[in-house]
Parts: C-alpha cells; sequence; structure tokens
C-alpha cells in the first residue's frame, strides 16, 4: 500500500507539477524545490536534505552558501540519474562525502564531486544475496544484544555506514559474555559517530568504535543520575543569572544542547549574562535561548541559539540586528492582519507562512505580494490538487529540508518569502486551472 500512495504522488507531481516552473528563477530555494520535484517524479526519491548532518555552521547567513551548493548538488545528482541504470534510490543526502548508509537505497553524495565519481558511486551496487545475508546477521545480532540488555529500542543513525553500523553491533553482542553486564536502563542506545546523551532523558548516543570497557559502563549508567546532575547544573544557574535573564532579558525559556559540556553550558550562560547588561541586549525580543555548541543563529522573532565561547561583546554586536521588542510585536500583528486579508479569497488559495524560522516582517512583506497578486488577477483559479500556498524563508538550512519533504507537498506549494511580486506572478500563474 505504501508503494502505491508513493506511485500515486509521484504521478501528481509528474503531471501537475510544472517542470518548467522557476526555470528562469534566480532564487536558489525556488530551483531546489523544482529540482526536487523532477526527481521525485523522474526517478522516484522520496527524501532529498541537503547537509542533513552538518553541526557546525557559524552565524545565521552561514547557511546560504550551504543551501547553494545543495543545489549544484541535486543538479549533480540529476545528470547522474540521467546517465546510470537500473538504479533503486530512496534518500539522497547532498553532502561533503560518499556514503552507503540507513540499508541499501540510502546515499549521501559529496556536493562537489564529479559527475564520473558520483555514476561509479551509486552504480556499485550490493548483490541481493550479500543484502539479505547483512539483514540476517544485523537481527541475529540484535536479538543476541537484547537478551543481555533487553535495549527497547536499538539502532544505527545515518551518520555511520552500513559497515560501521555492523561493527558496532558485533562490539555490543560481545559484551554479553562479560559477568559484570546487566540490562540497560537505556530505553534508547544510539549507535552514531559521536557519544553523549541522545534526544532526551532515555537516550543515549555509543560510538560505533566505542572501546568495550567504554559501552559497557553507558549501558550500566543510571539514566536518572546522569539528568539528575544536568538538574542540579540548570539549579545553579537559575540561582545566578535568573534575574539577568527573566527580568532584564525576559528571556522565556533558556537551556544548552545536550552535546555541551558542564563547563562549556555554564560558559556560555556567564557571557549571556554579561551581554544583558546592555542596553540594546534588553530592548530585544527573546523566546527560547539556546546555548549551542556550534552555532549562533537568528530563527525567527524570538528564538536564537548562541554558541557557548560567543564573548558577550561580540554576542552583543551580532545580535543588535535583530528586532527590538515593540518591533516584532508590531511586525506580528501585521501579518496577523495581512493574513487575516488573505482568507477566502476568489483564487481558492490559501496563504500561509511558516510556523517556524520566519520573520514577522518578512512573512508580512510575502502576505502583501500575495493580495496584490489576487487584486491584479481577480479571474484567477487554482487547480487541484493544490490548496495553499506556503512562504518559506529560503535561508534557513532546516526550513528548507522540511519544504523539500514535506508530507504535504502534493497539495501545498512552497515558495521563498522572498521571491518578490514577479516571481510568485509568475510561478502561480502556472497552476491556474
Amino acid at each position: 500500500m505504501n508503494y502505491i500512495k508513493f506511485f500515486l504522488f509521484g504521478l501528481t507531481v509528474a503531471f501537475l507539477f510544472p517542470r518548467e516552473s522557476f526555470s528562469n528563477s534566480k532564487n536558489t530555494f525556488n530551483q531546489l524545490v523544482v529540482a526536487k520535484a523532477s526527481l521525485e517524479s523522474r526517478f522516484g526519491l522520496r527524501s532529498v536534505e541537503c547537509f542533513p548532518f552538518k553541526k557546525n555552521i557559524g552565524f545565521t547567513e552561514d547557511q546560504i552558501p550551504l543551501i547553494e551548493n545543495c543545489l549544484v548538488g541535486i543538479r549533480l545528482i540529476m545528470s547522474a540519474l540521467e546517465q546510470a541504470h537500473n538504479l533503486e534510490i530512496h534518500t539522497v543526502g547532498i553532502s561533503s562525502r560518499f556514503l552507503r548508509t540507513g540499508g541499501f537505497n540510502t546515499f549521501l553524495i559529496p556536493w562537489n564531486a564529479s559527475l564520473d565519481d558520483t555514476i561509479a558511486f551509486l552504480e556499485k551496487k550490493i548483490p541481493k544475496e550479500q543484502q539479505d545475508e547483512f539483514l540476517s546477521k544485523v537481527l541475529m545480532l540484535k536479538r543476541k544484544i537484547n537478551r543481555k540488555f533487553r535495549i527497547n529500542s536499538l539502532h544505527c543513525s545515518q551518520r555511520i555506514s552500513n559497515e560501521q553500523c555492523m561493527a558496532g553491533y558485533e562490539r555490543l553482542a560481545s559484551l554479553e559474555n562479560l559477568p559484570s553486564a546487566k540490562p540497560t536502563q537505556w530505553e534508547e542506545v544510539i549507535l552514531d559517530d559521536s557519544q553523549g546523551l541522545g534526544k532526551n532523558s532515555h537516550s543515549y548516543r555509543i560510538r560505533h568504535d566505542s572501546p568495550q570497557n567504554e559501552t559497557l559502563e553507558i549501558l550500566q549508567k543510571n539514566p536518572q543520575k546522569e539528568w539528575s546532575s544536568r538538574k542540579k547544573m540548570y539549579d545553579d544557574i537559575n540561582a545566578k543569572y535568573k534575574r539577568a535573564f527573566e527580568r532584564q532579558l525576559q528571556i522565556a525559556t533558556y537551556s544548552c544542547s545536550v552535546e555541551l559540556s558542564k563547563n562549556n553550558c555554564l560558559n556560555g550562560m556567564a557571557s549571556l549574562s554579561r551581554a544583558s547588561e546592555s542596553q540594546t541586549m534588553r530592548m530585544k525580543a527573546w523566546g527560547e535561548v539556546i546555548i549551542d555548541k556550534y552555532n549562533t543563529f537568528i530563527k525567527d522573532d524570538f528564538n536564537v541559539s548562541i554558541r557557548f565561547d560567543l564573548p558577550s561583546k561580540k554576542l552583543v554586536d551580532y545580535f543588535s540586528s535583530k528586532d527590538n521588542r515593540a518591533e516584532a510585536t508590531q511586525n506580528a500583528v501585521i501579518a496577523e492582519k495581512l493574513e487575516k486579508r488573505t482568507l477566502n479569497n476568489s483564487s481558492g488559495l490559501r496563504a500561509v507562512c511558516d510556523l517556524e524560522g520566519m520573520r514577522s516582517k518578512l512573512c508580512a512583506e510575502a502576505f502583501k505580494d500575495f493580495i496584490k497578486f489576487i487584486s491584479d488577477n481577480r479571474d484567477y483559479r487554482i487547480r487541484e490538487p493544490w490548496t495553499n500556498v506556503m512562504f518559506i524563508d529560503g535561508t534557513k538550512l532546516a526550513r528548507v529540508n522540511f519544504a523539500l519533504n514535506s508530507s504535504a507537498r502534493d497539495t501545498y506549494i512552497y515558495i521563498d518569502a522572498r521571491s518578490g511580486r514577479k516571481e510568485l506572478q509568475d510561478h502561480l500563474s502556472r497552476f491556474k486551472k
């Protein structure tokens, strides 16, 4: 049933999504959307992501060249698939290395690889018998591991290769013979290329090549004890900085990435506290603030991430471009009013802004462009099955990947909020009845 559903969706994309859309566009995001739709309809790719495992990016604007490189990589994949034969590929990540991961239909491709190297990598197939043997061995090893450790969820991340995944399972299985081994209290264990706490208090990432003694020590840890030390750290942070964060900056929530050590987290919080002495910082709108290992991002009107070792002076300088609290509130009100003006228009098309990663000012400008389009084209009617146009900030890597792989992309038309009136009109005109 899933295959039939995907096949029908592919037909929808093939016949209803205009392949010439954005053909003359200079907007990277808009070109990406069309290229992804073409890969989906012509070659059956279900998912394409731009640098899915890239962590160390830098500042907000450093995402832009990555998105541009992703478009180069997607065009490379398109050219390779046009020349390669009899391939079954479900997921491709545009990255900085070649990697076969997540089974046998998921690949990472360097964005700047040569066409010949890309074709050679994709055409290097693993025989069906070898695939079955691999999967059977994984199943056998996981059963052996669970007899001893009883891990509810054990799997490999897509950051490691199939071979590294297998080696990790073999290491875990060999721990069964150690007399000190006993069932783990971690509900989820992920074999990965890094080690540390996972996404929540019941999850842990173990390096696929971690020594036996380290692996066993991790499996025997008490999750509650591990997270209670972080709770104490946050208690100390609240005692020291609550006044600065909640009264002076009026931050809604503040926390540290689980990848950060206690010292790095405290250093980041101390830098933010020193920055709170700035009147400029006190005038800004703050929602969720995350002290991060790598990146300093302005995500939207309110939410940010701050690299833990960013000096307080640089912190203040960088966030000086962020909207003041009054400006952010005013822009949000304007965007909300404009959205109401777009409702129940004669085109049958509903306009919405991405709920994440979008500044209200940018959203308001996109709504103005849409209202102008509807006003100038009163006979416009949208063609089925399209029902919505969603404006995306095409300079944010996470939101680009969301739009490229959204489950609603068979009814939603995604377009960069920075497209401008002419490109919006040119594009929407191709979806007219």
